[in-house]
């Protein structure tokens, strides 16, 4: 890496410390003008609209405009909704095809601005009006606007009835004061982005609604610079939006956060092939600081960047000057500027990394003697080993740059036996010297091998983020015999598959009893109650006396349900059907021997 450079654009990007640097590139307006193209079939006119008005955001020239245009037109006949008026005229607005105003439009148009409206039909009404050339009467929208926040001041009305005030002329400081109330709902999201429940349509109309009213009353709206840039981020971060109406709301907030008076966040990023800026005024900028991640080591600061004379917006600064060691570094960038309306330019934060190339160097590989390679040549004899030696291998890795030795990430000795292609993967260290190492004892490394003998190739594999030269290189052949030496496998396939559909199976319900015992069970349970008829018998029990009404028959054949239904439990019913059965039983139950309680209670008194 020779340089790097920086971009510096008050177009469609934000950046400062709250996100990482992003803006509209031109691969993103490709992407979204792909959206917007099905609406040239000329079949929906809201359609139309968006891809029209993106279109003109994004300085391209519609297809088909004479066609379209009389779509737009024929769509705004008599008869016309309100709604129907404002998507034909602002349609043909952004189209450059103005439509004519009819006796009916305007008189639709008129009835519409009308107390007891919503915000969003007086928007259509005063927003289709504009555009056909129709005066309005400034106090009559203004009466009509503040009975509709009366009923509904949420944030959607808000942004409806601001986009309102900023077609009328006069006094419109009753709804700019709204503009407060909106801002204040406005959702933090990790504390970088703000947005409005509702997501991009809302937060987009809310924003392009606020800063046209903030122009058309000439006042500094109630956004504070690092709101601004909060939901300068969060419109960046819907730049994949998939839907046209999306796309149409997302470029109306872009282009007004670029051509108002008030606030125009900064993207600062790393420079790509391609920058993209609408406009370049007089800015300064600085690196603050350059800081190696590893260790915090600052190789720069305050370092003034140079401007690019072949290109707007792109400022550059000479690292590699500094001589710094490969790695990851942060750099801090400020942007001094002497139009006040820029937001978001301090203490942005870059990263980038500086590359270098590495040598292998010092190789020495064998086993009792060691033999001398380079790179990338291969060792011309087969080393040869058996369980009683060793095998060693001994390089060090270079900076080309710096000349010192170095550490990487990934520094690893790969041998693959030549038959079977079985891979074994050892990782080589470095000692106090820098020097990396790599010795393994054959014996001690059978079960790693397999006790497999023959011939393995030995590779080195060095790896690194910061390196410009990644190297695998075969280093030399190495003929291993272990004793009782066992054949090579075959390869074996490590391939993923479907595996068997796993299907849950129930706990089989526990045996029954026979019925012998179950009916023993019956009889014993029922011998209580056949003991008690037996001594109410044997006693001379009085029954006469037993209440003859509906109620009280009931409620005794209630308990014997309620007892015969307790002996279907245990032969027959489960737990939640008899519980199903025994709530419908009780509660007539219930209520029968309360009312005959009841009665029997009144008699006594009696």
């Amino acid at each position: 890496m020779s340089r790097a450079a920086l971009v510096i654009l008050a177009l469609l990007g934000v950046s400062s410390a709250l996100s990482p640097s992003t803006y509209l590139t031109p691969g993103d307006k490709e992407r979204l003008k792909l959206v917007l193209d099905p609406a040239w079939s000329l079949s929906d006119l809201a359609q139309v609209l968006y891809a029209s008005a993106g279109y003109k955001h994004l300085g391209q020239e519609i297809p088909n405009a004479e066609g379209v245009c009389n779509f737009v037109k024929s769509s705004a006949g008599d008869g016309a909704t309100v709604e129907t008026l404002f998507l034909a005229s602002s349609a043909g607005k952004a189209l450059g095809c103005p439509i004519a105003a009819s006796v009916s439009s305007i008189q639709a148009v008129s009835e519409a601005i009308r107390e007891g409206a919503s915000s969003q039909e007086l928007f259509h009404a005063v927003s289709a009006a504009t555009n056909l050339g129709v005066e309005l009467d400034t106090a009559k929208v203004l009466r009509a606007t503040q009975m509709a926040l009366k009923k509904d001041d949420s944030v959607l009305s808000l942004g409806y009835a601001f986009h309102v005030g900023a077609q009328l002329k006069g006094e419109v400081g009753s709804i700019f004061e709204r503009i407060e109330d909106a801002i204040v709902q406005a959702d933090e999201v990790d504390g970088r982005m703000l947005q409005f429940e509702g997501g991009l349509s809302i937060t987009a109309l809310v924003l392009s609604g606020a800063y046209k009213l903030a122009e058309t009353s000439n006042k500094t709206p109630p956004i504070k610079p690092d709101q601004a840039v909060k939901f300068a981020n969060y419109l960046m971060s819907r730049k994949s939006v998939q839907l046209s109406k999306g796309v149409y709301y997302l470029l109306e907030a872009v282009s007004m956060f670029t051509n108002n008076k008030f606030h125009v966040p900064v993207a600062i990023t790393l420079a790509s092939n391609v920058a993209v800026s609408a406009e370049a005024p007089q800015v300064q900028v600085t690196a603050d600081s350059a800081t190696r991640v590893a260790d915090e080591v600052v190789i720069i600061s305050k370092e003034p960047l140079t401007p690019l004379s072949t290109a707007d917006g792109v400022y550059e600064l000479d690292v590699m000057s500094r001589g710094p060691d490969r790695g990851f570094y942060r750099l801090v960038v400020s942007v001094d500027a002497s139009d006040s309306r820029l937001v978001g330019h301090s203490a942005a934060q870059l990263t980038f990394k500086v590359l270098t190339a590495i040598d292998i160097q010092g190789v020495e590989i064998g086993t009792a003697d060691s033999d001398q390679v380079r790179y990338p040549n291969t060792l011309s004899a087969v080393l040869v080993a058996d369980q009683h030696q060793r095998v060693m291998l001994r390089f060090v890795v270079r900076d080309t740059a710096s000349g010192r030795p170095t550490e990487v990430h990934q520094a690893f000795v790969k041998i693959t036996h030549i038959d079977s292609k079985r891979e074994i993967i050892f990782v080589a260290e470095t000692d106090s010297n820098d020097i990396y190492k790599f010795d393994i004892d054959v014996s001690n490394s059978m079960k790693e091998f397999g006790g497999v003998s023959g011939v393995y190739s030995i590779e080195l594999i060095i790896g690194d983020a910061s390196i410009s030269n990644p190297t695998l290189w075969h280093i030399a052949d190495l003929s291993l015999t272990f004793p009782g030496s066992i054949a090579p496998s075959s390869p074996q396939d490590f391939t993923y598959k479907v595996r068997p559909e796993i299907k849950h199976v129930f706990r089989s319900p526990d045996p029954r009893p026979s019925s012998v015992m179950s009916t023993t069970f019956t009889l014993l349970c029922i011998l209580p109650l056949l003991l008690l008829v037996l001594i109410w018998v044997k006693l001379g029990v009085n029954i006469s006396n037993f209440p003859i009404t509906v109620t009280a028959v009931v409620f005794h054949i209630g308990l014997a349900g309620i007892l015969a239904l307790f002996c279907l439990f245990w032969v027959q019913l489960d737990m939640f059907s008899t519980l199903r059965y025994l709530l419908m039983v009780g509660i007539v139950t219930f209520f029968c021997g309360n009312s005959m309680l009841s009665n029997i209670a009144a008699k006594r008194k009696e």
